[in-house]
C-alpha cells in the first residue's frame, strides 16, 4: 500500500517533472560549456621528407591550430608548444601526394588538460622531386651613380659563387643569382657592405647562407678632353727681331680627373714655341711643346712644329 502511494506520488504530474530534470541537466551542460574558451594559433608546417627528395610545388608554410578548453589552460600554451607536420618518409620516389597534417603537443601543452586540439587544413598536397645541388655565380645588383667626377672602377664579391639546392627542374637551368640592390648614390670612396642574395624561388635554398660581402672601389673619374683652339706662344725671340703675321692656333688632347678638368680655364693650356735659336731675319721652322696645368697628361697635340717669318725691327 505504501509502495503504491509512493509510486503514485512519483508519477504524479510526471511530464512537468521530466521537463524540470531535463532543464537542470541542460543548465549544467551549458554551465560547463560556458567555462570553455577557444584560441587560434598559426603554427609553422614542417615536412618530414624521404632522403634525396624535396618539395617541388608551393605548400602552406603555416597551418591554423584551434585550442578549446579552460582559459587558464589554453592561454598559457605558446606557439612553439604545438608542432604541426606532415610525414612523407614512406613515399619513396617523385610524385604528387595528399597527406594528413599531424599535430604534436610539446612543452607546456603536454601537461595542459583537458583541452581539444584541431588543425586546418586537415590535408595538404605535396609534389616531391629529386633534389639537386649546384654552384652558381653571384652577380651584384648595382643601382645609382656616384657624384659627378667619381666612378666605380672595380668591385669584388665574396664569396663569388654559392651552392644552391632545390628541385631538379628548378635548379638545373640556373647559372647565377643576384644580390639585393647596392646603391652607389653619394659614394666618394671605397666601401664594404654585407648584402643578401635575392630569393626568387621559395623552393630553392642557399646551403652556405644567403649573405655575401661586396667591396666597391670608387675613384675620381679620369676623362679625356680636347682643348681647341690653343694659342701658340713664341718665347725667347731676340728683341732686335719681330714676327711677321700671326702664328696659327693648335689643339691639345689631355687626360685627367674630371673634377680637375672642370676647374681649368682654356687659357691655362698653351703651346710654346722656343725662338731663342733664331739669330737673323728669315723663315724658320721651330719646335712646339705643350704647357698644361699639373695633373693633366698630354695624349696628343698639334702642330709639332711651326714656321715663323721674322724680320729686323
Amino acid at each position: 500500500m505504501r509502495l503504491r502511494q509512493a509510486l503514485g506520488r512519483l508519477l504524479h504530474n510526471w511530464p512537468a517533472k521530466v521537463l524540470s530534470l531535463t532543464a537542470a541537466i541542460l543548465l549544467l551542460v551549458f554551465h560547463d560549456v560556458s567555462r570553455l574558451e577557444e584560441r587560434f594559433l598559426s603554427v609553422p608546417l614542417e615536412l618530414e621528407l624521404p632522403r634525396g627528395y624535396v618539395p617541388a610545388s608551393n605548400y602552406p608554410n603555416n597551418v591554423r591550430v584551434s585550442l578549446r578548453g579552460e582559459s587558464e589552460e589554453i592561454f598559457r600554451i605558446l606557439e612553439e608548444d604545438i608542432r604541426a607536420y606532415v610525414d612523407l618518409t614512406d613515399h619513396d620516389g617523385a610524385g604528387v601526394f595528399k597527406v594528413p597534417v599531424e599535430v604534436e603537443r610539446q612543452g607546456t601543452a603536454r601537461a595542459a588538460e583537458p583541452f581539444e586540439i584541431s588543425v586546418e587544413p586537415l590535408n595538404v598536397t605535396i609534389t616531391l622531386e629529386e633534389s639537386l645541388q649546384k654552384g652558381v655565380e653571384v652577380v651584384p645588383s648595382i643601382s645609382g651613380f656616384p657624384p659627378t667626377g667619381y666612378e666605380l672602377t672595380q668591385y669584388q664579391v665574396s664569396p663569388s659563387t654559392v651552392e644552391i639546392e632545390g628541385p631538379r627542374s628548378h635548379v638545373e637551368d640556373i647559372e647565377e643569382v643576384s644580390t639585393e640592390e647596392i646603391d652607389l648614390t653619394g659614394r666618394r670612396e671605397d666601401f664594404n657592405v654585407r648584402v643578401r642574395l635575392q630569393r626568387t624561388d621559395p623552393l630553392i635554398s642557399f646551403l652556405g647562407g644567403d649573405v655575401v660581402e661586396f667591396r666597391g672601389i670608387v675613384e675620381e673619374a679620369v676623362v679625356l678632353h680636347t682643348f681647341e683652339p690653343v694659342e701658340i706662344i713664341l718665347l725667347g725671340l731676340d728683341p732686335e727681331l719681330q714676327v711677321e703675321g700671326q702664328l696659327p692656333s693648335g689643339i691639345v688632347r689631355v687626360q685627367g680627373r674630371q673634377t680637375e678638368l672642370e676647374d681649368i680655364e682654356p687659357e691655362a693650356v698653351q703651346l710654346i714655341a722656343d725662338a731663342s735659336a733664331i739669330t737673323e731675319a728669315g723663315t724658320h721652322e721651330i719646335s712646339v711643346r705643350p704647357d698644361v696645368p699639373q695633373g693633366l697628361v698630354v695624349l696628343r697635340y698639334e702642330p709639332r712644329t711651326v714656321e715663323v717669318v721674322v724680320s729686323e725691327r
